[in-house]
């Protein structure tokens, strides 16, 4: 073992950070329409497959 790590409290290497994943929104998987030619896509797209818009 390093000296860096033997030094250190074993609570702190145990504790860990929260996961990204739990503040992240949940994903929209509801169908879209296009603002430019108003065609529906369905997910996972998000370019339109008619004109190629970004959902975003």
């Amino acid at each position: 073992m390093s000296p860096i790590t033997a030094n250190r409290p074993a609570l702190e290497r145990s504790t860990r950070r929260p996961s990204r994943s739990r503040n992240r929104p949940p994903v929209d998987r509801t169908p879209w329409a296009c603002p430019n030619c108003h065609r529906e896509t369905v997910p996972p797209r998000k370019r339109c497959a008619e004109c190629g818009t970004s959902r975003y």
